[in-house]
């Protein structure tokens, strides 16, 4: 089997690129080797996000434990449903037995986030605090973990020219993934057929570190907890409901060429988006209306203490009038000798001359 991939206007031609890798005799896919190493680095970037921002790291790490387990569940109940007929014959055994493949996102996503609301609910913890961490991490591991569609040859779009088209020989293609217009858009290279289609596997990682940047730079600024849990629901939607018109094999609306999910992920992208903006203008408005409480406070307290000081002086005046009483005092006792003198002067009485009455009259 013909197992090569080409960028032809690129100029890449890979000669053989490889569903699996034996490991100590094992046949490990390397789709779930990067999906696994997308995990690691998710849980690493979750622990430095949840260390610089002084949250205790044990705390997610007990909370990925039941979201990963519960979300696989989830992930893998949510594919056999979107493609009841492969499984319909043994749906139980299916739902366990992971080595024939297929696990859907939005059923993962859908049941890590139960468990983590349920894991907040009994511990008492924030969910959107722990939300915004953890969306960081989850975002770094989809930009990792998506390139394991590369060497499965999934997750591929529409027929395509343009820079980016990838060739694929036409009998590697999965049947749920080869459809009626790639197979009249085959490109024909001596005998080999290929398939010409969108690489959507690389758009995705590419949508992913854009968003992760942009997650990033929100959260040095976020306004209330949950936001960059929002931002990242409305980011990701966005993107993905690009990449969903070009994807090859999607439902349509019935009467419609409008693909099933798209008119749900630009809803979603729509409502988190404003509800996010709202909260996020309603936060800094209460920011303001504290920040002005704050100052009227304090401008209070500083009048009531300005008062208090000018009361403190007012006091040690009391200094200068005892000075001014004292030299009052002093310049009275220094007029009561003149008195004194004054009266001295008087005449004597008549008793004191020396005559009888006798001889006055």
């Amino acid at each position: 089997m013909n197992m090569s991939i080409r960028f032809p206007h690129l100029g890449i031609d890979l000669g053989y690129v490889g569903k699996t890798v034996s490991v100590f005799g094992f046949e490990l896919t390397i789709y779930g080797i990067l999906v696994m190493a997308g995990m690691l680095l998710g849980l690493t970037v979750v622990v430095l996000q949840a260390k610089r921002q002084n949250q205790d790291q044990n705390l997610y790490l007990e909370a990925l434990i039941p979201g990963v387990v519960f979300g696989v569940i989830c992930a893998r109940a949510c594919y056999i449903a979107l493609n009841w007929k492969l499984f319909a014959d043994e749906p139980t055994r299916a739902l366990w037995d992971l080595r024939t493949g297929g696990l859907s996102f939005y059923g993962g996503f859908a049941g890590g986030v139960i468990a983590l609301a349920v894991f907040c609910k009994i511990r008492k913890l924030s969910f959107g605090r722990m939300a915004d961490t953890l969306s960081i991490g989850l975002v770094s591991s989809q930009m990792i973990g998506t390139w394991g569609n590369f060497f499965s040859r999934e997750f591929i779009g529409t027929s395509t020219d343009s820079i980016f088209a990838m060739q694929i020989p036409v009998e590697t293609v999965g049947s749920m993934e080869l459809t009626s217009e790639m197979q009249k858009h085959l490109v024909k290279a001596g005998d080999v057929s290929w398939v010409q289609v969108h690489p959507l596997w690389f758009y995705e990682s590419l949508w992913c570190l854009l968003l992760l940047v942009i997650l990033l730079a929100y959260t040095k600024r976020k306004k209330f907890q949950g936001e960059i849990f929002m931002r990242y629901l409305a980011g990701y939607a966005l993107g993905n409901a690009g990449i969903e018109w070009l994807r090859s094999g999607r439902p349509y609306i019935p009467g419609t060429h409008l693909p099933v999910l798209i008119p749900i992920l630009l809803g979603i992208f729509v409502i988190f988006s404003i509800v996010a903006t709202v909260r996020r203008i309603l936060s800094k408005k209460r920011e303001k209306f504290q920040k002005r409480r704050m100052e009227e406070r304090y401008a209070s307290e500083e009048k009531s203490s300005h008062g208090y000081q000018n009361m403190q002086s007012f006091e040690d005046v009391s200094d200068e009038f005892r000075g001014i009483f004292s030299e009052t005092g002093e310049s009275t006792s220094e007029t009561e000798p003149d008195i004194t003198e004054k009266s001295d002067e008087l005449p004597k009485p008549i008793s004191d001359s020396g005559q009888t009455e006798d001889e006055i009259k």
